[in-house]
This record gives C-alpha cells, sequence and structure tokens, in this order.
C-alpha cells in the first residue's frame, strides 16, 4: 500500500493502482489473486484483435479471402458470423536508443500496438531531435513502447506540427495496419471488439423499431445494429458534441447504413424531445466510465470519487431511458469497466426506477455477479472487460 496525499493505493500490477476503497470493494467480489490477474492482464492487448464485417456489404468468408490475398490471415470466430480475429504479434523485444521522444498516455497505449508517433500525441521531444534519428518512443511512466525513425526535426515539431513525428519500425506489440488498406476505405469492416459485437446482437433490432444510442460516438455500436437490422430499423444515435457526432456520421457513411444523429445530451431527451417521451422501442447506453476493463493500459489510476462521480453520472441515462421507453421496452446497458457500483449496483438501481432484469442468454463471456447479466474478464476470456445486462421497462 502507498499512501499518495490523503488517498491510499494498493497497486495491483505494474503501475495500476487503485484506491483503497476501490480495492476493498472489489474483494466482495473477486479474491486479491484473481484482481491481479485481471490487471496484470489489462496491461497487454488481447491475443485476438477483432473486427465486424459489414455484412451489407460482403461476407465473412469473400472479407478473408480478401484479406488472404494481400497477405493477411483473419480468423472466423466461433459463434459470430460477422467477427474475424487477427492474432496479436508479441511481446516483441525492443532495442534501446540514445535519444528518445515522450508520448502521452493515450499514444503510448497505440504505438505500443504498432501505430506511429503523431504531433498530437507528443509529450515531450527533446531539442538535439533531428529528422532520420532512431528513437525510442516512451510513455509517461518511462517504459519503452517501440522504435522507429524521426520523421521531422524538433524546431519543425515545435510550430505545431501534426503529421507522423516517428515512424514506428519495432513495437512491444504489433497489429496489421487495417487501415491502409482500400478494404477499410470502402466500409467493408469496422474495428469492435467482441464483447461490443455481442452488444448489438443483445439489441436484437427488429423490423421497424426504433432505437436509440444515447452515447454513440464513434458509432460501433449504432452501426453494428443498423447493420443486424438490414436499414429496416430507425436507429437514434445521440452524443452531445459535433464532433463526436461528425465520427458517428463519418463512420456510418463510411459503411453504407443509415443513422439519424441528434447532437444533444441524451441526459435531457425527454425534456428536450417530448416527442419521443414512451415511444422508444429499444435503448443502448454504453455511458462514460472508469474504463478499467480498455486493454492495454500502462499506467492506470482509479479512486473512490472517480467511480462514485461515473455511477451518479450513469444513472441519469438510465433515467431519462425509462422516460423514453415504451412499455415493454428494452434497454441494454454496457460498460468497458470492472467496478461493480458501475454495473451490477446500476442494475439494481434500475430495478427500483421500474425495470425488470432479464437473464443475458449469449453463449459467450460468463454470468456477471448479479447471475444474470454478462461479463467479460481479460485473464478468463482474454478480451477487453466488459459488462452488459439487459432490462425491460415494466412501469
Amino acid at each position: 500500500m502507498v499512501n499518495k496525499g490523503n488517498e491510499r493505493f494498493i497497486e495491483v500490477a505494474k503501475d495500476i493502482e487503485l484506491g483503497y476503497d476501490v480495492y476493498r470493494s472489489l474483494l466482495q467480489y473477486m479474491d486479491d489473486g484473481e484482481i491481479g490477474a485481471y490487471f496484470e492482464n489489462v496491461r497487454k492487448p488481447p491475443r485476438r484483435y477483432y473486427i465486424r464485417v459489414n455484412t451489407l456489404k460482403i461476407s465473412s468468408d469473400e472479407l478473408s479471402k480478401r484479406f488472404r490475398d494481400k497477405g493477411l490471415v483473419a480468423y472466423r470466430d466461433e459463434v459470430l458470423e460477422e467477427a474475424l480475429w487477427f492474432p496479436t504479434e508479441g511481446p516483441n523485444r525492443v532495442e534501446s536508443s540514445a535519444k528518445y521522444i515522450v508520448a502521452d498516455k493515450y499514444a503510448a497505449e497505440s504505438v505500443y500496438l504498432g501505430s506511429n508517433l503523431y504531433g498530437p500525441g507528443v509529450l515531450y521531444m527533446p531539442s538535439n531531435i533531428n529528422a532520420g534519428d532512431e528513437v525510442n518512443v516512451i510513455s509517461p511512466n518511462g517504459e519503452i513502447v517501440a522504435l522507429g525513425i524521426v520523421k521531422v526535426d524538433s524546431s519543425t515539431f515545435r510550430k505545431g506540427f501534426r503529421g507522423i513525428v516517428v515512424e514506428v519500425i519495432k513495437s512491444v506489440y504489433r497489429l496489421p495496419k487495417l487501415r491502409d488498406l482500400d478494404e477499410w476505405r470502402f466500409g467493408l469492416f469496422y474495428e469492435q471488439s467482441l464483447p461490443a459485437q455481442w452488444v448489438g446482437r443483445l439489441i436484437d433490432p427488429g423490423l421497424g423499431e426504433f432505437i436509440v444510442d444515447m452515447c454513440s460516438a464513434p458509432g460501433g455500436k449504432a452501426t453494428h445494429v443498423a447493420q443486424l437490422s438490414g436499414n429496416r430499423a430507425t436507429v437514434l444515435a445521440v452524443d452531445r458534441s459535433w464532433a463526436k457526432v461528425r465520427q458517428v456520421e463519418y463512420n456510418a457513411t463510411r459503411l453504407g447504413v443509415r443513422l439519424q444523429t441528434y447532437i444533444e445530451d441524451s441526459r435531457f431527451l425527454p425534456n428536450n424531445h417530448p416527442e419521443l417521451t414512451g415511444n422508444v422501442d429499444k435503448v443502448l447506453i454504453d455511458p462514460p466510465c472508469s474504463d478499467a476493463g480498455v486493454r492495454p493500459k500502462l499506467h492506470y489510476r482509479l479512486t473512490m470519487r472517480d467511480v462514485v462521480n461515473y455511477v451518479n453520472y450513469q444513472r441519469q441515462f438510465i433515467k431519462a431511458a425509462h422516460a423514453l421507453l415504451k412499455p415493454g421496452g428494452v434497454l441494454v446497458y454496457s460498460t468497458c469497466t470492472l467496478p461493480p457500483m458501475e454495473n451490477e449496483e446500476n442494475v439494481k438501481w434500475a430495478i427500483e426506477l421500474g425495470f425488470n432484469v432479464e437473464y443475458v442468454n449469449i453463449p459467450a463471456g460468463q454470468r456477471a455477479f448479479d447471475g444474470l447479466s454478462r461479463r467479460f474478464h481479460p485473464h478468463i476470456q482474454d478480451t477487453p472487460g466488459f459488462f452488459m445486462a439487459k432490462l425491460t421497462k415494466v412501469k
């Protein structure tokens, strides 16, 4: 245990710290060894990197063949016909260099998987860096994530350069560069984790249904729902800023699916759009959360204050969904995090609000701590950590 200011932390894996109260709350559901195993696996990517085939344009077999023709081998998921996966390469040994550039947390985690480092992701670039130099890219906690060649000197970078700063030649892990392919540009697939794909299946869109995705950006789940419906359901994708909605619209256009979009804080949809109240068949909420299941994480810290703030925020979306839904309407709630306060306890709160919780009947993941919802664990299923629940409005 370490004390930092007034907060006590438990280091559950290298550079991953949980506030003491968060850790104690998890011990009600998992033992110390399992908590450690969960977060040790969070530090590295899954061995399978999943994409979702856009079955409106191509079959999984046809897309697999196109990949093989390009020297890439994609495998079919054992259950989901629209899910393909590529093996993650690594871990690789990355040689040390005399020079380095520091990337911010999110850029470092992308470079760790083989992405190039772009200007906006650079946290620190020493003044003695020149184009053509060999450098290590390191994360803010000092971990070497890649070796690469600098494309611009430090004086050019300091003028606000936003292009490639380091072209990565070797990284700890490596994924195929799928966005360089024509198949990506033609909208034949969407990069999406396996648990997130199961959310679309859990929505199970029907002909003519009106479905609202309340926190939609970047649009993976909304476009999947539209795809599964054959563009025959009305899918309303909502997010709170133009930048987020633009992401959704870009992906929908690329994939050739039909969505309606609102720039709106969806917590206020019932007040701002009374015509929607009581008229929605299904709602999907994947709200902001503490992200404890997102992989890989090179460093992470979570306090109980963080968790409580997220819970209060998430419940506002659940309350709005209750107002939007017809009696008998379905809410699918999901997060990419571990704390039960953000998951099973939110489901209990939803029951008090006027929902029934249903058993999630999918052949993937495992029963959640409430016995009815579904969880995916990094150390068991080797996926991102994920939770999903299905609820029906009864009053």
